[in-house]
């Protein structure tokens, strides 16, 4: 046993916070967003969704490769894995500071995506590891709240530099590095045991609960994105401001999530499987808002509710989904949970404009208010089947020590 193996102790606050770490950069794709309309400016010549495109298309290679994650961590070691991915992401996240030509930009940001899909489920399978139960529950609620707190950093990084130039801004990206030396340091290889070998060997099925699940995760995570990507378009349209103004009301957003990502814990067993209907009840009323918004100061309120939505409906799903598959799917449900949650990220700006054009709402955002109705038709359908009798349930699970039920 290595001596960093015997001086490893996941139950420490030092060792709880660097396996949390990972989840501070792998939302970080969208952060750089305020950015965006100064980009748009230097590639006038190029349409404007695609200059848009910088901010989201690194999900497109995340979803692929998520796909392998789970495998390549399997074969050679997460820790490897996750620390290669992080390097690919603090490496080509800086690159645009040297580019000048979008095209390699965007090619940036794909290498970028890669780097995201080697370690976005693999930051949940460290919590699923080392932790069960209410303590399980407890990390993936933080780990949730890890992800703002990220993107907030980089953000805020993001809104300064632009204030230099939207390529110096890129450097932001450095903040990725940090987070990998840190990690790498403090963190053992984990090795996987004959048996979980085995099981991982198994060809795990894909099931409705999991189709379900990931189908929902990218529904909520659309509205996550409208902030993240269509804030700044929003505040300059609205005459509001600029691209800084953009990523001090954005960081409202992340400080909303990461506060109710640290409550998750408490807000579940206060309101046990009813927190997904107020994570759906959170994005209703914070989309619809934003949809009216024509000020500074409504705006900066609508995203901070908006940001309430998804640590407590998106960590209830991950929580969750265990109960209602076999243990050895796990890993493939992560997967592919998290792949709707970058499909849902990478076509939301698409989504918007497209409901835009049959939303009977007005307001400068129509297509915002839009995707609110939406999710409130969604919570209404949810709350009609939890109203529903029960039949028998199966008992029993991982989290035995916790009462989950699903939705």
């Amino acid at each position: 046993m290595s001596k960093d193996r015997q001086q490893w102790d996941p139950k420490t606050s030092s060792h709880r916070f660097w396996i949390l770490a990972v989840s501070l950069i792998i939302t970080s794709g969208t952060a750089i967003s305020p950015a965006l309309p100064a980009m748009q400016r230097a590639f006038s010549n190029y349409p404007s969704t695609l200059v848009n495109m910088v901010a989201t298309i690194q999900q497109i290679p995340a979803f692929i490769i998520l796909l392998f994650s789970s495998q390549l961590a399997a074969k050679f070691g997460i820790k490897k894995v996750v620390g290669l991915g992080m390097l690919l992401m603090g490496v080509a996240g800086i690159a645009p500071v040297l580019l000048s030509n979008l095209w390699l930009v965007l090619l940036a940001r794909i290498i970028f995506g890669v780097g995201i899909g080697m370690t976005n489920s693999l930051a949940i399978t460290l919590v699923n590891l080392y932790y069960e139960g209410d303590d399980q529950a407890q990390m993936l609620g933080e780990r949730s709240a890890f992800e703002p707190i990220g993107v907030c950093v980089i953000n805020l990084l993001a809104g300064v530099l632009l204030n230099i130039s939207w390529q110096v801004s890129f450097l932001s990206y450095a903040f990725i590095l940090v987070v990998l030396a840190g990690f790498y340091k403090v963190v053992p290889e984990y090795h996987f045991s004959k048996q979980a070998k085995k099981e991982n060997a198994e060809k795990p099925k894909l099931s409705w609960p999991i189709i379900w699940s990931s189908v929902f995760c990218g529904t909520i995570t659309i509205g996550m994105a409208i902030v993240n990507v269509l804030t700044p378009s929003v505040v300059v349209q609205n005459h509001m401001g600029d691209g800084t103004t953009a990523a001090f009301i954005i960081t409202a957003y992340t400080l909303a999530s990461m506060f109710m990502g640290f409550l998750f814990g408490r807000a579940f067993k206060a309101l046990k499987r009813y927190v997904l209907l107020a994570g759906l009840l959170c994005m209703v009323v914070g989309t619809l808002l934003m949809n009216y918004a024509s000020n500074v100061w409504v705006l900066t309120l609508a995203v901070a509710i908006i940001g309430f939505s998804y640590p407590l409906a998106g960590t209830y799903i991950f929580d969750t989904i265990d109960n209602r598959i076999p243990k050895s799917a796990d890993g493939l449900a992560n997967s592919i949970l998290l792949i709707g949650c970058n499909i849902g990220t990478a076509f939301a700006p698409a989504v918007v404009s497209f409901l835009g054009v049959f939303s009977p709402l007005k307001g400068s955002n129509p297509g915002i208010g839009m995707y609110g109705l939406l999710i409130f038709v969604m919570a209404v359908l949810i709350l009609l089947a939890m109203l529903k009798p029960k039949g028998h349930q199966k008992g029993g699970s991982k989290n035995s020590g916790q009462q989950h039920q699903a939705a």
